[in-house]
């Protein structure tokens, strides 16, 4: 039988698959690649977009003498988003092409460029931020967000944004959260990580103050002490930054993602095995969960303590 709502059934699963910021972004970078061929060429994006356009669009903002130079991990999130354009579309994108691969390879080593990470939020450095946190609303929810972001494995920010009430099964010393969707669960499987201690029992407090019964776990105050209907990782980013300002740290170094990397780089301190970790963390690659742990290693390295 025939479905002519083929390609509607398409789109509806495909964005199922992927968080409404991830799209917002995939667009917005989609958008101002359009925009520039317009601008340059006269040019509408068509598909497949020709080799030759994108390796000038490369060209163009790479070169330091450029009107709009970008980073290199800007380039590479336009020409990833790019992708995901091609992809939906079926097609192959220029983007993978072997001559815009050796662009940016030889790009990366004349401009010597490494990739800036968020500093990490470890536990000394978490403690700090909990004062910050009153017994107000607000301060009850932030409280039940760091602990639990950082707790529970070093969540992501889009992993705590969607957690459901239904994710979480109490238990004798806490909780079972189950991250439904997360980066690099493509087959979304599900991870179930346990929670205890001091933040099993700030997201208890938090639960019990919000009156939250269903739906999602974190969200948005409203002046009247209402809720929105959920908590962006946008949102949840400024909050950090917000709450690392206030003890005297300087925001620009830290964000959402400081609370991963603090947990993996805390874990390494106190000697935790990586690979225990990595469990709670959901990190699939040794050498990703390493990057962040190298810090920790180097300081206690005990093969610098032979003299």
């Amino acid at each position: 039988m025939e479905n002519k709502h083929w390609q509607d059934d398409f789109d509806r699963w495909i964005e199922q698959g992927t968080s409404s910021s991830t799209r917002r972004a995939y667009a917005h970078d989609v958008k101002y690649i359009a925009t520039w061929l317009d601008t340059h060429f006269n040019e509408a994006l068509t598909y497949p977009l020709s080799i030759e356009r994108i390796l000038q669009f490369c060209l163009f903002h790479i070169d330091a003498q450029s009107p709009k130079p970008l980073k290199l991990s800007t380039l590479r999130r336009y020409l990833v988003s790019l992708s995901v354009s091609h992809a939906e579309h079926g097609l192959t994108s220029p983007s993978n092409h072997p001559k815009v691969k050796l662009l940016l390879r030889r790009a990366r080593l004349a401009k010597n460029e490494t990739p800036v990470k968020k500093a990490a939020i470890t536990l000394d450095i978490l403690e700090r931020l909990l004062k910050t946190c009153d017994d107000s609303l607000m301060g009850v929810r932030d409280k039940a967000i760091l602990l639990v972001g950082f707790a529970s494995g070093g969540r992501r920010r889009s992993e705590l944004s969607q957690l459901q009430m239904q994710d979480l099964k109490l238990t004798e010393d806490g909780y079972l959260i189950t991250i439904r969707k997360s980066k690099t669960d493509k087959t979304l499987a599900g991870h179930t990580v346990p929670l205890k201690g001091q933040a099993a029992i700030a997201l208890k407090e938090w639960i019990i103050k919000s009156g939250i019964r269903e739906g999602t776990v974190f969200r948005g105050l409203k002046p009247n002490r209402t809720f929105y209907s959920s908590l962006s990782g946008h949102s949840i980013n400024v909050m950090v930054k917000a709450r690392v300002k206030r003890i005297g740290l300087n925001e620009k170094d830290f964000g959402a993602h400081s609370l991963r990397a603090g947990f993996l780089t805390e874990a390494t301190r106190q000697g935790i095995n990586l690979t225990e970790a990595m469990y709670l963390s959901g990190h699939k690659s040794i050498v990703v969960a390493q990057g962040y742990c190298r810090a920790s290693e180097v300081t206690n390295n005990k093969a610098s303590q032979l003299t």
